[in-house]
């Protein structure tokens, strides 16, 4: 080798922390037309080395080799193949197994552990597929099928026997009515589970992932979700002990929006009503002391000879719901949800009445908010995140898609045999 192929000879073995069986043997490079060069290296199993066994570990003779190929980390901007004539051992107890690899994370890997930190650290950074595949020049086909098996082998090596409390909640995975279900646990603020769509049935499957795991679904002890018919039966089904606490924001939600289709449909009535709630949205959606001047001037300036508008009955019915919550204890509050919900029914506004029908519906869970306090704010932090990836991907094709990039930023995993063999060899 001349002085510029020894030094980089020396620079891998460095770097990959080759041992004293393991010799790098050639260095050069390829030229690809317009495209930059390669740089290849190629590494060799020392002769009259023993080799050791990756069954047993016990040290014997080699019986053969095998050509194979690694993509490594860049050397100095050039695209790096590793080769190597793999021996495969002749064990006396387990007969011929091929050898470990130092640089691989596991057997018959594409990719040195070091590239394969290269891309893990991309993804948990918020880095799309599409954008780290670029980056490091490989196909898209080719890193997604990397991180799928890190995920599944992180996953794999998850605990979920101390999950006790559990939030459920969906976010949509693209345009239209395409859903992902999402379990989180509460405690240790991580994804343990997502399934797709949002029927009764994906409780269940969220539940088969969480006990795949060392997750136990009778010893879930609470869950926060949301106001769906779905989730309510799925969590009475599949974990009829658990205690289902509604998300306070889901409620406060549900007021919302039911006052803004009674003030959407008011102003369609007439010219008059027309004028007199224009550009009055947000003063009927937020809290009186949270609007600013001018809203409380537009909200003060109707005129109080004609009848109010039925978009402020029904902003006062939200009002009335902010304040149960401020209530100091579950019986109270049980009671005055209960004269709530009386008066919606009795009103004249159609919109609130459907509100009253669906809390009294939920007239066990929306209470029991008052036991613990649990709300699904951390999930919602979360969607959030999930969001956002989504977004920057354009959409998923597939579910499994959507998983492989929600676990490594929201799953908690531990990727230790990646960053094991990647320390080990650096």
């Amino acid at each position: 080798m001349d002085a510029q192929a020894g030094m980089l000879a020396q620079l891998f073995e460095r770097s990959m922390g080759l041992g004293p069986e393991w010799r790098v043997s050639e260095v050069w490079f390829e030229e690809r037309g317009g495209a930059p060069d390669e740089l290849h290296v190629r590494v060799e199993h020392v002769r009259g080395q023993a080799v050791g066994c990756p069954e047993c570990g016990r040290r014997c003779g080699t019986y053969d080799t095998r050509e194979r190929t690694w993509r490594h980390l860049d050397i100095w901007q050039y695209e790096t193949v590793v080769h190597c004539a793999v021996p495969r051992a002749d064990c006396p107890e387990h007969g011929v197994r091929t050898v470990r690899m130092p640089w691989e994370v596991r057997p018959n890997s594409h990719f040195t552990a070091l590239f394969e930190v290269q891309v893990l650290v991309m993804a948990l950074s918020g880095m799309t597929v599409a954008a780290i595949a670029s980056r490091v020049r490989e196909g898209d086909a080719r890193v997604w099928a990397l991180l799928r098996r890190a995920v599944a082998e992180a996953r794999g090596s998850a605990d979920y026997s101390a999950v006790e409390r559990v939030g459920i909640d969906d976010t949509a995975r693209g345009r239209g009515q395409s859903h992902i279900s999402t379990m989180v646990d509460l405690d240790a603020r991580r994804v343990v589970a997502v399934t797709e769509g949002r029927d009764r049935g994906s409780v269940g499957r969220l539940c088969d992932q969480l006990e795949e795991r060392g997750g136990d679904r009778s010893r879930v002890l609470e869950v926060t979700r949301d106001m769906a018919e779905a989730y309510s039966l799925g969590v009475a089904s599949e974990m009829p002990q658990a205690a289902q606490t509604v998300d306070r924001s889901r409620v406060v939600q549900l007021f919302s929006r039911a006052t803004d289709r009674v003030r959407c449909r008011e102003r369609r009535e007439s010219e008059e009503k027309r004028a007199m709630l224009a550009g009055t949205k947000y003063v009927w959606l937020k809290r009186e002391s949270n609007l600013t001047g001018r809203q409380l001037a537009k909200r003060a300036g109707l005129d109080p000879a004609r009848p109010r508008p039925r978009t402020a009955r029904a902003c006062q019915m939200a009002e009335a719901m902010r304040d149960v919550y401020g209530l100091p204890g579950r019986e109270s509050a049980a009671r005055a949800l209960d004269r709530l919900c009386s008066w919606m029914m009795h009103s004249n506004v159609p919109e609130m009445k459907v509100v009253a029908g669906t809390l009294r519906k939920e007239r066990e869970g929306i209470p029991d908010w008052w036991r613990r306090g649990s709300t699904n704010a951390i999930l919602e932090g979360l969607n959030s995140i999930v969001q956002s990836i989504e977004r920057a991907a354009r959409g998923f094709r597939n579910t499994g898609y959507f998983e492989t990039m929600i676990f490594p930023r929201l799953g908690r995993l531990d990727f230790s045999a990646q960053l094991a063999v990647s320390t080990a060899t650096h």
